[in-house]
């Protein structure tokens, strides 16, 4: 009879095992881990010295903030975006916002699939500026509707 137990018990620990196992394989999903890029590019703007930004990394992962991040995207978003096509962390092609500015402006954006913004500036007694802003590596480039450069906003050093 113990011994039957025992068996059972161990039959229950490898079933589980496996299913758990074939829930993560079985997402077939690379996914973007967006939370770990979020943490990451966080970790760049605590201090401008790379040993500061290593040792806070270092900390992160004995913490275990970097794991835990990774396992969030793991099983989670990454699992949510490879069966809806959407990653619950980004944000959602589609989404529109608008603003009022204290000139009486109004700013539309709404969000591309590819991750560029379609913004619209309606400004009293004026004609609508259409802009389309892309991320373009450490910067973000704002093109008219006849894909001319408008503007380039570029990252430095000192806006970490």
């Amino acid at each position: 009879m113990k011994n039957r137990r025992a068996s059972h018990s161990i039959s229950r620990v490898i079933t589980v095992t496996g299913l758990c196992a074939t829930l993560l394989v079985t997402t077939g999903c690379f996914g973007s881990f967006v939370t770990v890029q979020r943490l990451y590019h966080w970790n760049r703007t605590v201090d401008d010295n790379k040993f500061a930004q290593w040792g806070v990394f270092v900390v992160t992962v004995i913490v275990p903030v970097y794991p835990s991040a990774t396992l969030f995207d793991l099983i989670f978003t990454n699992s949510v975006e490879f069966w809806s096509g959407r990653n619950p962390m980004a944000a959602n092609a589609g989404t529109t916002r608008t603003v009022t500015t204290e000139n009486g402006e109004e700013v539309t954006m709404r969000m591309r699939d590819d991750g560029s913004i379609d913004v619209a500036v309606r400004a009293p007694a004026q004609p609508v500026t259409n802009l389309v802003v892309v991320p373009e590596g450490d910067s973000l480039a704002a093109y008219d509707a006849d894909g001319k450069l408008v503007a380039r906003a570029v990252e430095t050093d000192a806006a970490r």
